[in-house]
């Protein structure tokens, strides 16, 4: 029910598109591990799965509650938990709703495998290596003796062995340090006769820039939504923005030169003004930190937000503007007309990364999915 006009548009047909360029980009020997986590940054992550399931992709969530939510809407798609599980009781979720965890440590291993063997079933996980990341992993200097430990535990199978890039986008040096780091515990575990699935390091910056980080596993996330892991990556690959950001203008007002608007009295009309209310503020996820920094669409043209954005409510100038009432549409995020307003250029305004723009949408603005 849209009582209040504000709301997200997601189009599926523009995930559909991105996943098929992303499969053609990977390769017909990759498997795509799509990244739906955080309510699939912001679009929802039951839709997006919903989408995903149709090109028989693996899912990755960060949390055993994410896989849940996914489980009781019915996806059946092999889904990765790409946290660190704990305590390791919560594994008996992982059996319970046939999950995929990550394992990052011997003790982990023989949890799992302890209630593997209580169950008599096998379990499927993949294992985390800390190649330069400096948060969850076997640290790669020291990872095999414990890796051969881990595949020698009954009832349990590395099905995966992965590692997360610190700087994919910015950093080739360092990237290709990783990269080399993960292969070379690949080159010790083929040594030990120690035989694993899926090997995956890339993300959607690593897919685009880094050839050899494809493995036969990828992890696009900013990717699947349409929106560029770092300027330029577009011109390789041809991708459209799944989300838009709209309202309605709620108030109109005419407002005399030196009038101060919103919190703070931050500012001032400079000539006699026409101002539009938009019922959407931080609350919503439009951040705080656009105040006087941000524009949006009103029939296709670009006018700024004035004023401090409050918690519900943002106000815009219109002034010039002729033909418009209160009920148009504003487009925060999105197109109208021949304009853009992209997720990168409010993360640029507001000092931010894309990632937090889009998850920081809250729950109070409508999905509608077309």
């Amino acid at each position: 029910m849209l009582l209040r006009p504000t709301w997200a548009e997601i189009d599926l047909a523009a995930a559909t598109h991105n996943l098929k360029k992303i499969k053609q980009k990977a390769g017909r020997d990759t498997r795509i591990l799509a990244i739906v986590k955080a309510n699939g940054y912001g679009h929802g992550s039951v839709e997006m799965a919903k989408v995903c399931e149709r090109f028989k992709t693996y899912l990755g969530v960060a949390l055993i509650e994410e896989a849940i939510t996914l489980r009781k809407a019915g996806i059946k798609a092999p889904i990765l938990i790409l946290g660190s599980i704990f305590p390791f009781a919560n594994f008996k979720y992982v059996l319970e709703y046939d999950l995929i965890p990550t394992i990052a440590s011997l003790a982990g291993a023989r949890a799992l495998s302890a209630l593997a063997r209580k169950h008599r079933r096998e379990i499927k996980f993949h294992l985390k290596i800390d190649t330069g990341m400096g948060r969850v992993g076997l640290n790669y200097k020291t990872a095999l003796n414990t890796i051969i430990k881990i595949s020698g535990l009954p009832y349990i199978k590395m099905d995966g062995i992965y590692t997360h890039l610190a700087s994919a986008e910015s950093d080739e040096d360092f990237t290709r340090e990783q990269v080399g780091n993960f292969t070379q515990i690949l080159k010790l575990m083929e040594q030990a006769n120690i035989q694993v699935r899926y090997r995956h390091v890339a993300g959607s910056a690593a897919m685009l820039k880094y050839t050899q980080a494809g493995f036969n596993m990828v992890r696009p996330g900013l990717l699947l939504y349409g929106i560029q892991p770092y300027p330029g990556a577009f011109r390789q690959i041809k991708l459209r923005p799944v989300l838009s950001l709209k309202s309605k203008i709620v108030y109109l007002k005419r407002m005399r030169k030196g009038a101060s608007i919103s919190y703070g009295r931050t500012f001032f009309t400079k000539r006699n003004s026409f101002i539009a209310t938009l019922p959407v503020g931080y609350a919503d996820g439009y951040r705080w930190e656009l105040s006087g920094k941000a524009e949006v669409l009103v029939k296709g043209r670009r006018f700024p937000v004035v004023g401090r954005v409050c918690m519900d409510m943002l106000m815009v100038d219109l002034t010039g503007l002729k033909g418009v009432d209160v009920g148009e549409e504003a487009v925060l995020i999105g197109c109208q007309g021949r304009e853009e307003i992209s997720v990168a250029e409010l993360a640029n305004r507001a000092g931010t990364i894309t990632y937090e723009i889009v998850c920081g949408i809250s729950g109070r603005v409508p999905r509608i999915y077309k």
